[in-house]
């Protein structure tokens, strides 16, 4: 019988069987002229997910990837640094500049979300309300919600009902209270602090028992208006108009006392002159014979024009 035909071999009956290549089957093949072949190819490192990359040993724990820690019960653990590897396949510069780059995107989301909420505040409160808003330090719940809308770019519906119905009742309230106040006139009072100035007195101040009264920075936010502290709290300011707001909490005689002392200042300050033996203009201790019978030094009378 005959067999198919293998390559270039037959195979039928005794005869020599062959390969498909066509060679014996015990024939010994050698690969020895192909060595100048091999020597030609050009050998070239890995560079893809698999090639040996260069190590760089970690400075925390010296390469080792356990760490050292305690003094009275000393222990070792693994690297938080480079968890336990001992070693980064970057190095130290580009770590760093890693993660600077890192900080600098973060901290511009960051920005562009307090940004963002600020806006829809201002857009909900206006001016005035979001001025309320940052100023209730009296409301860890308020300064609460800020912070959200700072961090998150945005208040909930149901988070910025409660910060709109909040503005809307304080503003309710403070209404009932200038309607129920006493309508005041401390024109004369700002008039002292002008005479002041002009006369070269840097930082006017008025004392007048409890009550301190300063000029506010021209500069700042309430540039023009007097602060009103009561026994050293602030409790108001004075607008350039004269009028007084007050703050939560204040006491409800404030403004009778600020009333009294616009209508005859001069008395105001002698009276306290008198009481203390301090001056009310420079808070001063009265030394001069005539000072201290008059309750105020004479120069000044003529700095504040009393």
């Amino acid at each position: 019988m005959k067999v198919p035909q293998l390559n270039h071999g037959v195979i039928y009956n005794g005869e020599e069987i062959t390969t498909p290549l066509g060679l014996p089957r015990n024939a010994e093949i050698s690969f020895d002229d192909l060595e100048d072949d091999f020597d030609s190819i050009d050998v070239r490192e890995s560079t893809g997910q698999y090639a040996k990359r260069e190590q760089h040993p970690c400075s925390k724990c010296g390469g080792k990837g356990v760490y050292q820690y305690g003094y009275a019960n000393p222990r070792q653990g693994k690297c938080f640094a480079c968890n336990g590897k001992g070693y980064f396949l970057t190095s130290a510069a580009d770590r760093a500049k890693a993660k600077a780059s890192r900080n600098k995107s973060k901290a511009s989301k960051q920005q562009a979300n307090a940004d963002a909420g600020l806006k829809q505040l201002l857009e909900a409160l206006g001016a005035e309300g979001l001025q309320w808003l940052t100023n209730a330090t009296w409301s860890d719940f308020y300064q609460d919600l800020l912070a959200k809308a700072k961090k998150y770019g945005a208040l909930s519906d149901k988070q910025l009902a409660c910060v709109v119905n909040g503005y809307a009742k304080q503003q309710a309230r403070d209404a009932a209270k200038n309607a129920a106040a006493p309508t005041l006139d401390l024109a004369k009072i700002n008039a002292l602090f002008a005479t002041a100035l002009e006369n070269g007195i840097a930082k006017p101040k008025l004392v007048f028992g409890e009550l301190k009264l300063s000029l506010a920075p021209a500069n700042g936010k309430n540039g023009g208006c007097l602060y009103v502290k009561d026994s050293g709290e602030y409790a108001g300011k004075i607008t350039p108009e004269g009028q007084f707001f007050a703050v939560r909490g204040s006491r409800e005689t404030i403004p009778a006392e600020l009333q009294a002392i616009a209508e005859d200042p001069k008395n105001a300050a002698i009276k306290h002159g008198q009481a203390t033996g301090n001056c009310a203009c420079c808070n001063r201790l009265l030394t001069n014979a005539k000072s201290i019978e008059i309750g105020i030094g004479p120069i000044c009378l003529e700095n504040w024009g009393l």
